[in-house]
């Protein structure tokens, strides 16, 4: 006996499944702060907005809103972030990211 298959959604059906899926996974993600070494915890300013789902100036406008943590090396320019207290952020703050597409 054969298997019979019956099709009732379309593909863009599947995909926005799956974007809600994804989505939801994405809100209840679990970073293990033990796992993380310092080099994988430190986000660029540029890696910071594409984790958070948002525009690089929009993550600037943040920072100098104090919305959210930065660090920057004495004497230099270099901004960076952590992964895990951006995750901090953005769970207590839902409104703040998107997200991603």
């Amino acid at each position: 006996m054969s298997k019979v298959l019956f099709y009732t959604h379309d593909k863009e059906d599947l995909v926005r499944a799956v974007r809600l899926v994804l989505n939801e996974i994405r809100k209840t993600e679990i970073v293990s702060e033990y796992n993380n070494t310092p080099e994988e915890d430190r986000l660029t300013q540029k890696e910071a907005a594409k984790f958070l789902g948002i525009s690089v100036t929009s993550l600037i406008s943040w920072k100098k809103k104090k919305l959210i943590p930065f660090y920057q090396v004495a004497g230099s320019r270099s901004v960076f972030y952590s992964k895990r207290e951006l995750l901090k952020v953005a769970r207590k703050n839902k409104d703040l990211v998107k997200p991603a597409k």
